[in-house]
């Protein structure tokens, strides 16, 4: 049972652990994915000396990518469950000092060259990932219906100040060339410095936002039964399909597209992050602006498929493009189109399920997309094969695939995405 909070305005002191929670958890991913390519492209790091097959580089860079969605695939619903039977405030400590400890690995093995600690530190920040999701519930706790409101921009705005300024961080104190002290293990040591200040922070000023009446069962296996609930409910099951082929659609762009610049264009880790934080720019873009503003014309389900069709051709259009500029400028349609089909698909999640199954309809998107990220991983095994412009093609195509089949359902059944 959730603690009645009569006060209209909650203090920034209580909220701005929450808030420093979803920033890092954010920033984390921002900044993981262009040190990890940096790191594991050739002639980057000391990594590419030891790992000299280029197919040995691209298995190891591969299971970096999938091992992080992996660990989210299990720690996103063990931490939901977990909260719910001991409390937000031990399970968000638990999640931020993790986030500690696995950053601080990923650090230690950049700064020793061991892929042991590189990708178990890895595996660990997916599973601590968590901490966003119930960061956002306890705010949600402290929030009156007046308060509400104010409370969740002020979440979206620390989300997108992690997801932007993370990767030009990592970019920025990776860079041994704007100063000596700077190298890939920075911005993972940096992280890990964020997240034990966080853990501190919560711990000092922070008290519990949820009570229970009756602990709920924990269960290992959540995840996989929530995907066997989704696949009877025939709604959810049409909705899991097109959310998982627009989650391969995106990855592979974002995964495929880092290491193209950085073949093609010998990319820095400096620039790489730039152009992150750009794509992230224009997330916000999307989410801020174009969304809010294309609910105002048209329903939910018309902005979803009009998302993943514009999104689509954008990365199909990317085997056209033979110049540097042309990727910069196919990453906005690209980017800003994805968040609009990502949260209006999320709001259908929700409005095909009754008021009680909501965390349920939302659990198996979390899942879907963690599956759909871990096994994008594997592509970059099959570069030396394919070739980079064929695998983002691929996921050009997945992207369309989502846009026909959310087309078909919104044709074919009656939704409340209204």
């Amino acid at each position: 049972m959730n603690i009645s909070i009569q006060k209209n305005r909650i203090k920034w002191s209580v909220i701005a652990p929450c808030l420093l929670a979803i920033a890092v958890d954010a920033m984390g991913f921002g900044l993981g994915y262009p040190v990890i390519s940096a790191i594991f492209s050739q002639g980057n790091s000391h990594f590419s000396t030891i790992l000299a097959s280029e197919s040995v580089r691209d298995f190891y860079l591969g299971l970096s990518y999938m091992i992080y969605p992996l660990g989210m695939f299990f720690g996103a619903v063990l931490m939901g469950d977990l909260s719910d039977n001991f409390g937000r405030k031990k399970v968000l400590a638990v999640c931020l000092f993790g986030l500690g400890i696995s950053y601080a690995l990923m650090g230690f093995g950049t700064l020793t060259y061991s892929l042991f600690f590189l990708i178990i530190g890895r595996g660990l920040s997916g599973l601590m990932a968590g901490c966003q999701p119930i960061a956002q519930a306890s705010i949600s706790d402290l929030s009156t219906p007046e308060t509400k409101a104010l409370n969740m921009s002020f979440m979206s705005v620390a989300f997108s100040m992690g997801i932007v300024l993370g990767p030009i961080i990592g970019g920025v104190t990776s860079d041994h060339h704007l100063l000596p002290i700077f190298d890939y293990d920075i911005p993972f040591f940096l992280t890990s410095f964020l997240s034990f200040i966080g853990f501190i922070w919560l711990l000092v000023s922070y008290k519990e936002t949820f009570h229970l009446v009756n602990k709920p069962q924990m269960n290992l296996f959540k995840p996989i039964s929530l995907l066997y609930a989704a696949y009877k409910h025939k709604d959810i099951r049409l909705l899991s399909v097109s959310f998982f082929f627009m989650q391969i659609g995106y990855s592979l762009y974002f995964q495929m597209v880092l290491i193209l610049l950085q073949i093609k264009y010998s990319y820095s880790a400096l620039k790489i992050g730039v152009f992150s934080g750009f794509i992230g720019i224009f997330f916000v873009i999307g989410l801020v602006f174009i969304t809010r503003y294309m609910l105002k014309v048209w329903s939910t389900r018309i902005n979803t498929t009009i998302g993943l069709f514009i999104a689509g051709i954008s990365q199909c259009l990317l085997i056209f493009c033979h110049t540097e500029v042309s990727i910069w400028l196919l990453a906005i349609p690209i980017a800003a189109f994805d968040m609009v089909a990502y949260t209006t698909m999320l709001t259908c999640f929700s409005d095909v399920v009754t008021s009680e199954k909501q965390g349920w309809a939302l659990g198996v998107s979390s899942v879907v997309m963690a599956i759909a990220w871990a096994f994008t991983g594997l592509f970059t095994n099959l570069i030396t094969l394919w070739g980079l412009s064929d695998i983002i093609l691929i996921g050009g195509i997945c992207w369309i695939i989502s846009f026909c089949l959310m087309f078909f359902f919104c044709k074919t059944r009656s939704m409340r995405c209204i």
